[in-house]
């Protein structure tokens, strides 16, 4: 009976790495493709911002005013409103640097995590920031859309335009979005810069929209993390007891 017991003791110690080993390998490539699926949206997010800060830059210090076609005769309309709001793109960015440093630090623990059978802090690590990284993101779309909402379908009146050249609009309080929507609507003499300003405005409303995937995926990579961190914590939890049994 005690050869038996030994001999059963001896397999059971032999198959669980083994075990173990498996049971992490089946979770290694959702952890890494959430991951770089996260990287990359977050990569792509942070390009198109960058784009829109680069746009208004360049209008701000080498524009300085648009062309607009009125009854009273042509005006020159500054290509900023004196109330712009810029936080919500901000944050936007942040979410995004964060998001694509987050998924490249998810990468490498899946890597790390792939062959190894013991269990590794990082994993619990990598489970704080993703799940920071969901309430960061979804506090940023909450953030951007309330925003966009509260100065979407204002219009930029031409007699007050008109009347103030040379000074930066002042009704309303405007998000770049927003505000080069209300431009387009003007009858900009110069056909060249409204089509460019279409193609930015397009831009914006992507990157705004971007935020909805990457949080998307923010969940669905805290839940594989989650899951990978579950059956570590239960494998620990097995070779601890079988340890305790033998002694």
């Amino acid at each position: 009976m005690g050869i038996a017991q030994y001999f059963h003791r001896t397999a059971s110690a032999q198959s669980a790495p083994h075990s173990k080993s498996t049971s992490r390998n089946s979770l290694f490539w959702p952890l890494l493709i959430s991951n770089f699926v996260l990287s990359a949206l977050s990569i792509a997010n942070l390009g198109l911002i960058s784009s829109m800060v680069g746009f208004l830059l360049d209008q701000k210090h080498n524009v300085h005013s648009y062309q607009v076609d009125y009854e009273g005769g042509p005006f020159n309309l500054n290509v900023e409103p004196a109330n712009l709001w810029v936080d919500q793109g901000h944050e936007s960015n942040g979410v995004a640097g964060y998001g694509f440093f987050l998924g490249l630090f998810g990468m490498f623990v899946a890597w790390r995590t792939r062959k190894s059978t013991r269990p590794h802090k990082t994993l619990t690590i990598l489970l704080i920031l993703q799940f920071l990284a969901i309430l960061f993101t979804l506090s940023a779309f909450i953030f951007v859309f309330v925003v966009t909402y509260q100065t979407n379908n204002q219009r930029i009146r031409l007699p007050v335009a008109a009347n103030n050249q040379g000074v930066n609009y002042a009704e309303f309080k405007w998000t770049p979005e927003t505000w080069f929507k209300a431009v387009l609507d003007l009858p900009l003499i110069d056909s060249d810069k409204r089509d460019e300003i279409d193609s930015r405005v397009t831009t914006m409303v992507a990157w705004r929209w971007m935020l909805l995937p990457i949080f998307i995926v923010d969940i669905i990579a805290f839940g594989v993390t989650t899951l990978a961190w579950l059956k570590q914590r239960k494998g620990t939890t097995r070779a601890n007891s079988a340890n305790s049994i033998e002694k």
